[in-house]
């Protein structure tokens, strides 16, 4: 049997520190029983002070220390922390942003990840350090950058300028393709040459939606393939995994760049207040490529994050174990804080760390040993069990987020409105994954698909496929109503997705404060947001508006087509009819007939690999005393007793496996 490796352990920074310093702090990971470090991704300087002066002595001597200490290692590329002597005379290679301020050296990502020099010497480095690195099998995984775009977005200088004529001929192929899909006869805007298209930098008002969304586009395709250049070169020396420590909130394609490496990991600092978050990070990022459900969490804190501008409070004491117990029960394979030691100098000197700079313990250390003991407590179940790939998947896609960037109307935020969604599986205890547009449907049997103002060619298409044979595609609000380049459609409000719904006509609208009521499986609901409501026959809808205007139309929708069924739900219900909605439609994949808990614990059901026995891992993730209700007998796994029918407590921050 091959048994499911726990990775525990922190951050370290050699280049900051003299040896002895990193010897003690090496010892003491071991110590408090961490078998994981990541270093190098700010470390260009340190290895090439000067073009072509390579010196990798400080890296060989931490991975010799780590060797010899039965650490394994996460090594990063350095290149969000390109060095003076790159940009130095060179203002052409920094990055330009949409007020058009350009970046001066320092901090970090301050120069153009478009530029041609940059490219070739961030290739180079990686081809060096590949060199040192491949010797030393302990290194399990390379991880690219640090966090794509976590402080800029996409930038504006004249070399990506030229790159994005470059781009949109490739696919227009003629500029009268684009004007015609761009619809740039409003407002006089049509080009006559590809050189002419303008980068969306200020302007009197604001740009076409079509340009918002391109140039959104050409920036995360240019990123995936940087990617894919020092991918490789990496694979050119070994074939160690390569990564990324990604977030939810930087404006990347997560889907796109994940195409190219071997796995995706990710970094969050989720305070308790909005644990869901937690789970939700937990439950996206091991599902963003077909072949494998590998996953790291390469950075949470030990205690608060902060920096020069930002002071945190400590999490309660316990929360962070919860963290810990989450991510494993979860599959993801590593818990690894930023940062092992303190940082003495720079702007993140106030950031929770295991270690003070002056080798104290800090605030956190008490639940760094707390983790480490449940580790050891619950290793033994984790190495011989694996997560149950639930059957419902709620599609989380960056491609969506960049439609609703573009059109929010003040109010909406792609992140936040799958957030709210996403809590409603959590609280209704629905075995559910977050899973990209591209994601395999044959392992589903609920398709949600929500605040996806485009539903692209390919997606419709596979959808459609997946009803055929059997499924149930949940759909809506804000979905299907524009086009690949953000325009209307010209044939009906919801184009393919309205031929397949059959409607007869459809109209788009803003309400608010009650204005909008609508009625569905008994049940009245306001209809607050940008909504949808159409006209299909008798039998086929499901809710209707009772208010006066658009009396009588649809916002809830039901076709069978083949084996199985859409759903379409046009507007913005309340909580308990979107909860109801969720429950029907999930009927089998409920656990409520085994056990039910309150709101804020949280339920990961794994399987035994020997055993087959299915394993309901839950935690409490609140501050507050909670419920867990067994409506059968069941065995508690970490403390091997027998429980019998009845309720049960969980203390905050509190876990339980039972089986």
């Amino acid at each position: 049997m091959v048994r499911n490796k726990m990775y525990y352990g922190a951050c370290v920074y050699p280049e900051l520190w003299s040896d002895e310093v990193m010897v003690k702090d090496y010892d003491l990971m071991q110590e408090i029983g961490m078998n994981l470090a990541r270093m190098g991704e700010f470390t260009w300087s340190t290895f090439e002070p000067n073009p072509d002066e390579f010196d990798f002595s400080i890296l060989e001597r931490s991975l010799e220390l780590t060797k010899e200490r039965g650490i394994d290692v996460v090594i990063c590329t350095p290149t969000p922390t390109p060095p003076i002597w790159m940009t130095h005379n060179h203002p052409e290679r920094l990055h330009v942003d949409k007020n058009g301020t350009r970046m001066i050296h320092g901090s970090r990502q301050h120069i153009c990840s478009n530029n041609a020099y940059f490219r070739e010497r961030a290739n180079i480095f990686v081809d060096k350090m590949m060199e040192v690195v491949k010797k030393y099998d302990h290194v399990i995984a390379v991880q690219l950058d640090n966090e794509f775009k976590c402080h800029v977005d996409q930038c504006f200088c004249e070399n990506c300028k030229n790159l994005w004529h470059q781009w949109l001929e490739k696919k227009y192929e003629t500029v009268s393709n684009l004007n015609e899909a761009w619809g740039t006869k409003v407002w006089s805007q049509e080009y006559r040459h590809f050189e002419q298209v303008v980068q969306p930098l200020p302007t009197p008002f604001l740009h076409n939606s079509a340009l918002l969304f391109n140039y959104k586009r050409f920036h995360h395709e240019k990123l995936a393939e940087f990617i894919k250049e020092q991918v490789s070169v990496i694979k050119k020396h070994s074939d160690i995994p390569v990564t990324h420590n990604t977030g939810m909130f930087f404006d990347v394609d997560n889907e796109m760049m994940g195409q190219e490496m071997d796995f995706m990991s990710f970094d969050t600092y989720t305070p308790v207040e909005h644990y869901e978050n937690f789970v939700l990070n937990q439950e996206r990022w091991r599902y963003i490529r077909n072949d494998t459900r590998k996953t790291m969490l390469l950075e949470t804190s030990t205690s608060y994050n902060g920096h020069l501008e930002n002071y945190a409070v400590p999490h309660e004491l316990g929360y962070v174990e919860a963290e810990a117990f989450t991510t494993f029960a979860a599959g993801t394979s590593a818990f690894t804080y930023w940062l092992f030691r303190g940082q003495r100098s720079g702007s993140e000197q106030p950031h929770g760390s295991v270690v003070s700079s002056w080798g104290d313990k800090t605030i956190g250390y008490e639940s760094v040993m707390n983790v480490s003991q449940l580790i050891e407590k619950i290793e033994p179940l984790i190495s011989e069990s694996n997560v149950i790939e639930p059957k419902v998947a709620i599609t989380y896609s960056d491609r969506a987020r960049s439609y609703i960037d573009n059109e929010h109307g003040g109010v909406y935020n792609y992140k936040e409105l799958m957030n709210a969604f996403h809590k409603l599986f959590l609280d209704l205890n629905i075995h559910r994954k977050l899973v990209p547009e591209g994601h395999d449907l044959n392992e589903v049997d609920v398709l949600f698909s929500l605040y996806m103002h485009n539903l692209s060619k390919d997606y419709l298409a596979r959808a459609t496929e997946f009803v055929e044979n059997g499924g149930t595609w949940f759909v809506g609000p804000m979905s299907g109503g524009r086009t690949e380049n953000h325009l209307w459609h010209t044939d009906n409000g919801l184009g393919e997705l309205g031929e397949l719904l059959d409607i007869k006509s459809s109209v788009q609208f803003y309400s608010k404060d009650g204005q909008m009521q609508g009625e569905a499986l008994g049940m009245t609901s306001e209809l607050n947001g940008l909504n949808t409501f159409v006209e299909v026959s008798q039998e086929a809808s499901k809710g209707k508006v009772i208010s006066d205007t658009a009396n009588g139309q649809a916002f809830l929708v039901e076709k069978e087509i083949g084996k199985g069924k859409i759903v379409y739900l046009g507007a913005h219900v309340n909580k308990d009819l979107m909860k109801k909605l969720i429950k029907e439609h999930t009927r089998d994949h409920h656990i409520t007939d085994i056990l039910e808990t309150s709101d804020e614990v949280v339920i990961f059901n794994r399987r035994g690999i020997d055993s087959n026995e299915t394993q309901y891992w839950m935690v409490n993730l609140s501050k507050e005393d909670k419920t867990v209700q067994l409506k059968q007998s069941l065995v508690d796994k970490l403390n091997d007793k027998q429980l019998d029918k009845g309720q049960y407590t969980l203390k905050p921050y509190d876990y339980m496996v039972l089986a």
